[in-house]
């Protein structure tokens, strides 16, 4: 190889993401003008700038939506997430947090805090409750194996810079 780091053909650009983004929330977006405080509708605008890595767009519209509907913790869990890879990790831990206060065994959310604290804050013993508490509360979790794993990982690295690796989070 050239070592260039050219776009590979088929993947799109930010660009591209961006425009397809738009397109896509472009109906929804025109539904919002008549609808404004529809926490769903807001949601899945959300979910499509989410998608396109447009994380700050999707924290703007999950945003809106938890005003409308506080308790929601699917649309939390995503703007923890959202807010994770916008960099605000403490931002994400208190949004874990507060979907936890209503739903404290929601499966995706102690996964997703157990990766940030972990690589966000090198909070081994934090990461490895919040796991350990998934496993606990929910023994049928269909990605049981993958949570055993991570705990195994996260107890050898002990004394690793946080944000080492970022790209662990489910999509």
């Amino acid at each position: 190889g050239t070592g260039s780091q050219e776009t590979p053909i088929g993947a799109p650009t930010a660009d591209q993401l961006r425009l397809m983004a738009d397109q896509q929330a472009k109906p929804l977006l025109a539904q919002l003008k008549s609808d404004s405080n529809n926490p769903a509708l807001l949601s899945n605008i959300g979910n499509i700038y989410y998608d396109t890595h447009e994380y700050p767009t999707a924290i703007e519209y999950y945003q809106r939506a938890l005003k409308l509907q506080p308790s929601n913790t699917g649309v939390r869990t995503d703007l923890a997430t959202a807010l994770w890879y916008t960099g605000d990790i403490d931002g994400a831990i208190g949004e874990f947090n507060k979907s936890l206060s209503y739903e404290p065994n929601k499966p995706n959310t102690l996964f997703n805090l157990g990766i940030v604290k972990w690589q966000g804050k090198m909070d081994i013993d934090g990461a490895v409750a919040s796991w350990q508490k998934l496993l606990d509360k929910n023994p049928n979790y269909e990605a049981k194996d993958k949570v055993v794993g991570l705990i195994a990982q996260a107890k050898k690295h002990v004394g690793v810079k946080p944000g080492t690796a970022r790209n662990s989070l489910p999509q």
